[in-house]
């Protein structure tokens, strides 16, 4: 005997279904299925489902029309509200409505009445039901109908034949359906007497809409039971004593219009008599008669609409008192924690039915607070957490979580670079990372539809995070662009209430504009200054509600708490706030001029899932400078303090020398040994708190990798081999006089290149070329560019061939900047490979070497200048492809940075002929000749912005007697 809830057996090969096949075992199983099962009748094998005596069959709309369903109109139902809702459809279904399932907006699968074997009932055994003929019935599905399930009362005659039959079916229709607590006022048996049915009150509301208790009050007598509408609509009856009955199937929560075939109007007029009770309108307390012409249509089932009385509302927001013996202690409502106390205290948690949007631009940590809050609620609070991942994979976001959690360094994470004592780490914790109920979809089809579908799918869901919306428009990725954006901020924000989740996503885009145009609950907008992150939290309708100041903490991929008592928490309203832990309550507010003052009370704890970082896992970083600190000193480059990178090269200077006993020459040698891996350390130190985290190892493309082992590959620098080549034959033929010629030499050419635009992430290509000053990269030109400048070197050097040239960013920049001067054509790009572009990527750490550079020279102390000159060389040099550096594989940033500084000496060359000078010749990256008074254009001097003379010598020379 089945059980309510379960799914009948597939039928035999003789039955007229043959191709049906066994169903799920439950009804849960058949939601969590769902896809399965209708892929499955579309390939022809239909699936009987079951819901306690309700009997339906999934098929396809062909196979239901060749059945002879008319459903042009059924109602319609995505596969998400489907799973919702699929003991209520299965139920309507077998009722003789059939109920359409549509993916996207085509419909591909239907539920049918069938009987209990599977065999579909076809549409006349429904509806031809006249009053004096008996209406003709399967015989299985006659057993099926009559034969009791547990707990449930035996129906004589399914399909009635005669009114009376048919109101005795409405009576024995709403037995199976009685819930428990209607138990005692329901007859459990068609044989005992029942009294005539009395009509519902005019003016009473409906029970179904009657809201639950509060639990802030405890009701003095029970609550009247809740009447649930089913199919027939319910009659009240008068109650009955009746004898406690097992629970039957779930009842409805959506009220169904009764079947024409169950109405059975007669076309005499009745005789006199009590009249017959009607169907209520669920929710109005008023009945409504059936027209005499016949049964009115079938239409679409009418949910109830849910209401909530204030105490509910409350219960939402207000701290519920618990009573403990002569004392009341508040119980405060908190949501799920973000993992940022600071944020959690302003935002209360993230609360149920709430969508929350972080807001920033790319690199100001948007991503960190996803990821934040989707490990805390799984890893912390073991709290199931579904992580939508639109471009990035799931290793992206196992290695943000395994490295703030530990924590271990990112980059060294991602390089495999971890220390034994790490890797002792990560491995012990690895069972526990395992265990977290956290589930990753960064399938690159990802929609808010998928996302949807994908809730009911883990029961106890708690936080749906969505990492992240893209402002750029990719093909590739469904939630990219500012129009699928908005959409999918307002399907998301749905997702939340409907589903009674809190829903957090981040944009990478801090753009007011579009923010305000999405017009939602609550937005999180974040910038960064350094390690420093403001975060303004905005609601819709009452605008900025406060302006924290959290710790950017990337070197760990992560966001924290301010590791300081200082706080910059403000709210735009007078309202009083409870003090921080760490402050007492009396005392004033800091200012930003006001010094830093030690705190009375110690911090408070860190968060348990977050322990303090060691020695051995800590990358480099400087102190955060916090806004109520003192101006740094002056003196440092640009009057940044960089002493504690600076302190990095001195330190390695001292101990080479001590290593080697004060020997100058063996010290400088060991430290050129190890100038590729320090200065990867140092760029990395100088990395965090950066705005980019810039790709490591992306796709080499082909034209960048080498042919041979010591060849080159296809990119044109514009290296420069130039002689005044008319200058020269006047010297010689005599007619231009004698001229004095100084040889200049460029202080750190290549130091001096880390300045300029390189690409962040991997090149992506575009055929249809065109110039972007956001992006680099390489870039394909038709030709070589004419040059008619014999006074000038050419831009992109001595070179020729014929036919289409690769050109790097900073060759291509200085072909424009030509052209804005008058002196080419404007390059003509017909295709491109870049990527976004920053300017900033190698910027602090030119500054670092820039500053020990400019100090060791003050000092005359040799080795740390060549060592310093072997770090920013080697490491131009080694980013390519090259074996003595694996920490990095960039040959377009090697490109780029070479042809920087061959442009930056291509620019000193058109400044010392704008101003007078003779431009006699131009090698490499640092030689430059000129004839004239460079002192007058140039600073002499040893710094990078300087110029020194390494020579002179007279043109023409003297021949060799």
């Amino acid at each position: 005997m089945d059980e309510p809830g379960t799914t009948s057996t597939a039928p035999d090969a003789d039955t007229p279904h043959a191709l049906a096949r066994t169903g799920p075992a439950t009804l849960h199983e058949a939601r969590s299925t769902l896809k399965q099962l209708i892929n499955a009748a579309i390939q022809g094998h239909p699936t009987p489902l079951t819901r306690g005596p309700h009997h339906a069959l999934l098929t396809t709309p062909a196979h239901a029309t060749e059945l002879g369903w008319d459903l042009t109109q059924a109602p319609t139902h995505s596969f998400v509200d489907a799973r919702k809702k699929l003991g209520d459809l299965i139920q309507y279904g077998a009722e003789g409505h059939p109920q359409v399932l549509c993916r996207h907006k085509t419909p591909v699968a239907v539920l049918l009445a069938a009987a209990a074997d599977g065999t579909p009932t076809l549409p006349a055994l429904q509806a031809e039901l006249a009053p004096d003929t008996a209406a003709p019935a399967a015989p299985a599905a006659s057993v099926s109908a009559t034969t009791p399930l547990e707990g449930q009362q035996p129906i004589q005659n399914p399909l009635p034949t005669t009114t009376a039959e048919a109101e005795a079916a409405k009576d024995l229709a709403s037995a199976p359906t009685t819930p428990p607590a209607e138990a005692a006022a329901a007859p459990t048996t068609p044989s005992e007497p029942r009294p005539e049915p009395a009509p519902p009150a005019q003016d009473t509301p409906a029970l179904a809409h009657t809201p639950p208790a509060s639990p802030r009050t405890t009701p003095a007598t029970p609550t009247p039971p809740t009447t649930l509408t089913g199919s027939p609509a319910p009659i009240a009856t008068a109650p009955t004593p009746t004898t406690p009955t097992t629970p039957g199937p779930p009842t409805l929560q959506h009220p169904v219009t009764p079947p024409a075939a169950l109405q059975a109007p007669s076309s005499a007029p009745p005789e006199p008599g009590p009249p017959a009770p009607t169907p209520a309108m669920p929710g109005t307390g008023h009945e409504t008669a059936i027209p005499a012409s016949g049964p009115p249509a079938i239409t679409a089932p009418r949910t109830p609409r849910r209401l909530a009385a204030l105490a509910q509302a409350l219960d939402t927001l207000l701290p519920i008192t618990v009573p403990t013996g002569d004392t009341a202690t508040p119980t405060p409502l908190m949501g799920l924690s973000t993992g940022i106390r600071t944020l959690d205290d302003a935002l209360g948690g993230l609360q149920p039915g709430r969508f929350y949007l972080v807001a920033a631009a790319p690199g100001a940590g948007s991503s960190l607070i996803a990821t934040a809050a989707a490990r805390t609620s799984a890893l912390d609070q073991h709290q199931p957490v579904l992580y939508a991942a639109s471009g990035l994979t799931r290793a992206d976001i196992a290695a943000r979580i395994v490295a703030a959690h530990l924590p271990v360094d990112y980059r060294r994470l991602r390089a495999g670079r971890l220390t034994p004592t790490e890797q002792d780490d990560t491995a012990a914790l690895d069972h526990h990372l395992a265990q977290a109920p956290l589930y990753i979809d960064d399938g690159t089809d990802l929609t808010t539809d998928a996302i949807a579908e994908s809730v009911p799918d883990l029961p106890g869901l708690a936080l749906v995070v969505v990492d992240r919306l893209q402002t750029t428009e990719d093909p590739r990725l469904p939630l990219s662009g500012p129009a699928q954006i908005t959409d999918a901020a307002q399907a998301l924000a749905h997702l939340a209430r409907t589903h009674q989740l809190p829903v957090l996503a981040a944009v990478d885009t801090d753009d007011p504009h579009l923010i305000a145009a999405l017009s939602l609950d609550i937005t999180i907008t974040l910038t960064r200054d350094a390690d420093q992150i403001h975060a303004t939290i905005t609601e819709r309708d009452l605008g900025p509600q406060a302006t924290l100041t959290l710790h950017a903490d990337l070197a760990h991929a992560r966001i924290t708490d301010p590791t300081t008592p200082y706080t910059s928490a403000v709210t735009p309203t007078p309202a009083p706030q409870t003090p921080p832990p760490a402050a007492t309550p009396d005392a004033p507010a800091q200012t930003p001029q006001a010094p830093l003052q030690v705190p009375t009370s110690p911090p408070p704890d860190p968060m348990p899932s977050e322990p303090a970082p060691t020695a051995h896992t800590a990358a480099p970083r400087r102190p955060s400078p916090r806004r109520t600190a003192p101006p740094p000193p002056e003196g440092g480059y640009a009057n940044r303090d960089y002493s504690y990178f600076t302190g990095m090269i001195t330190r390695a200077v001292d101990e080479a020398l001590h290593d080697h006993d004060g020997d100058i020459a063996a010290a400088t040698e060991a430290l050129v040994k190890k100038a590729v891996p320090n200065a990867m350390a140092l760029f990395e130190a100088t990395r965090v708190g950066g705005n980019y985290e810039h790709t490591v190892y992306p796709e080499t493309l082909e034209f960048l990798r080498k042919k041979s082992k010591d060849g080159a590959d296809e990119i044109w620098e514009g290296r420069h081999n130039w002689t005044n080549t008319r200058l020269m034959e006047a010297l010689q033929n005599g007619t231009h006089p004698p001229i004095t010629v100084n040889a200049l030499d460029t202080n750190a050419s290549f130091l001096s290149a880390f300045k300029t635009h390189l690409p962040i992430g991997a090149l992506i290509h575009d055929p249809n070329g065109g110039f972007d000053p956001k992006r680099s990269g390489i870039y394909r030109l038709p030709a070589r560019p004419t040059w008619h400048h014999p006074h000038l070197p050419d831009p992109i050097g001595n070179r020729r061939e014929d036919g289409p040239v690769l050109l790097d960013d900073a060759t291509i920049r200085l072909l424009i900047r030509c052209a804005r001067l008058g002196l080419c054509e404007a390059p003509h790009i017909t295709e491109r490979w870049t990527s976004g572009a920053s300017e900033g990527l190698l910027e602090k750490f030119r500054r670092v070497l820039t500053e020990a550079r400019a100090n060791a020279i003050e000092a005359d102390d040799t080795v740390t200048i060549e060592y310093i000159k072997a770090m920013y060389s080697k490491f131009t040099s080694t980013i390519g492809e090259s074996s003595v550096n694996r920490d990095i594989r960039r040959p377009d940033w090697m490109h780029i940075i070479r042809s920087q500084a061959f442009a930056n000496l291509w620019y000193k060359s058109h400044r010392a002929h704008s101003n007078g000078l003779t431009v006699v010749r131009v090698r490499g990256t640092d030689e430059l000749h000129v004839a004239g008074d460079w002192r007058t254009v140039f600073t002499e001097g040893r710094l990078t912005t300087q110029m020194k003379q390494k020579d002179q010598y007279t043109l023409p020379r003297k021949s060799a007697r």
